[in-house]
């Protein structure tokens, strides 16, 4: 069976992802599905004045809001799927979360920036390439495209 995690930040690029998904789906394998999405934490300034449930319920409702219009296309496309949410850095989270979930493929939505913007403030795409176990296939999607990368070592998370 076909694990696929896809990851989705609430971005219409992510939806893109989740499309590729919807579509590989139906080529009639057998597939589980996972939807991951990765809060960042806040600062300690922040959490210092604000009590951990007040800041997890922040965390949750950003997650869902995010999350929605990805989880409202598989329902439609009658997909079922795992929603799973994190605190911490989406790159190696989501390396991790695809280990721990053995899953078979990643894929991704790129918001496709430039090398130099790339170099200048990072991709969490690539990132994640540069993370994930080298067994495990991604696959990033752009605008209708999908391209295919492979990637190496896991890290750590923190789900809430």
């Amino acid at each position: 069976m076909r694990r696929i995690l896809v990851a989705v930040d609430g971005s219409g690029h992510a939806l893109e992802a989740v499309r590729h998904v919807v579509a590989l789906v139906r080529d009639g394998r057998t597939s589980e599905v996972h939807l991951i999405h990765v809060q960042p934490p806040l600062t300690g300034d922040v959490t210092a004045f604000v009590s951990h449930c007040a800041v997890h319920d922040f965390h949750m409702e950003e997650a869902r809001s995010a999350m929605r219009s990805a989880r409202e296309m598989l329902d439609r496309a009658g997909i079922p799927y795992a929603a799973h949410i994190y605190v911490g850095y989406a790159a190696p989270v989501i390396a991790e979360c695809a280990r721990d979930l053995r899953c078979t493929l990643v894929v991704m939505g790129t918001h496709g920036f430039s090398k130099i913007t790339h170099a200048l403030i990072g991709s969490v795409s690539r990132e994640t390439i540069h993370l994930i176990d080298p067994d495990i296939p991604v696959t990033l999607v752009k605008a209708g495209r999908a391209h295919r990368h492979s990637s190496r070592h896991p890290a750590l998370s923190r789900p809430i």
